[in-house]
């Protein structure tokens, strides 16, 4: 009688008998889902926004009702799970990131540039970034700083390494496209309309090339800074802009690359790939001042769309927001660091799926 088009042939059994002892034989069934689903390779990108972003971009809500940073109903985008964003920018963003975007507030109790970075980006002397490029899987390129710009004046500039590791400083193609075929650089440059050649990572869109090329090369923690507008030391220092003209203005330019690199990297198959934006504290009302701490946008495929509690009227955090370190830990977390978390527990389960 002859076999039904939908059932498996004899062969067809047999092989998959001899593949299933055959990874039996190699370590049992975890061999044989470690096979069928293999361990995406997770790599963090910290797009800083240096002088401090305003509240309007992840926080829209806490203004509303004030019109404060030129709020208004017309230019909120409501995400879901208590989140708003700002409309033409964060809000702007492709789905998939829109579904996949938290805001995470922090309290650090500084007031100057310098100390807030600090407390944002080190755990007293040592680095989080290099920390956290420690704990996560072997890298050709555990911790990449991308283009000129480098960290911000106040962030040790070489810090102590972790296990070994210390930051690599790229500012041209050359070094960000080791291990990279020549025909899948070209590609990333074209996608980010970098002419061929450009050879230096001395601007915006070739900033996102780059990162997105690291990120091709098993790159564990990549930091960059994306603004090159106004003073390099601090673009996002937009004192006395109470109706956030300035601040949009600078974020403007950032969009559109953004929006492509995160339509891509979400795609990635086999990556896990978490990008956060943050500065080192929000503006405070009136005056568009310093606040001793900010709220943080992490976009990642294991992040789920929400808030952890959104910034007061003035711009200032939450009452009870974390320290920055939570926020590293939930970074953790989302990068399914295996093992134990070297920046401990956090608060955020709800903010993952």
């Amino acid at each position: 009688m002859p076999t039904p088009a939908h059932s498996p042939s004899r062969r067809a059994v047999l092989k998959g008998g001899l593949a299933l002892s055959g990874a039996l034989a190699f370590g049992g069934l975890d061999a044989l889902a470690r096979r069928e689903h293999p361990r995406e390779r997770p790599t963090l990108v910290v797009l800083w926004l240096n002088g401090g972003p305003a509240g309007l971009f992840n926080s829209a809500d806490a203004f509303l009702a004030s019109g404060a940073f030129g709020v208004t109903s017309g230019n909120v985008r409501a995400l879901g799970n208590g989140l708003y964003v700002d409309a033409g920018s964060l809000g702007a963003l492709p789905d998939p990131a829109l579904a996949h975007m938290a805001a995470v507030p922090f309290r650090h109790g500084m007031y100057s540039h310098n100390d807030a970075r600090a407390a944002v980006l080190q755990a007293g002397p040592r680095s989080q970034l290099l920390r956290m490029a420690a704990a996560l899987p072997a890298s050709p390129v555990p911790c990449a700083v991308v283009n000129r710009l480098g960290f911000p004046v106040g962030v040790h500039a070489d810090p102590p390494a972790e296990g070994g590791i210390r930051c690599r400083r790229v500012t041209d193609f050359a070094t960000a496209r080791e291990g990279l075929a020549v025909a899948e650089m070209e590609a990333i440059r074209h996608a980010y309309g970098v002419g061929p050649g450009q050879t230096a990572v001395d601007d915006q869109r070739a900033t996102f090339a780059a990162v997105e090329a690291l990120i091709r090369a098993d790159a564990g923690v990549v930091f960059a800074q994306t603004a090159f507008t106004g003073r390099e030391d601090r673009q996002f220092d937009t004192h006395h802009d109470d109706i956030g003209t300035v601040a949009r203005g600078i974020m403007a330019p950032i969009t559109p690359s953004l929006s492509v690199f995160l339509q891509r990297m979400l795609a990635l198959r086999g990556r896990n790939v978490v990008t956060l934006l943050t500065g080192e504290f929000s503006r405070t009302l009136p005056g568009a001042d310093h606040a001793k701490g900010g709220t943080a946008t992490v976009i990642g495929k294991y992040v789920r769309t929400g808030t952890a509690g959104r910034q007061l009227p003035d711009g200032s955090p939450p009452e009870d927001a974390q320290p920055p370190e939570a926020l590293w830990a939930y970074l953790a977390a989302a990068l399914r660091v295996e093992g134990a978390s070297p920046f401990g527990a956090h608060p955020y389960a709800h903010l993952l799926v």
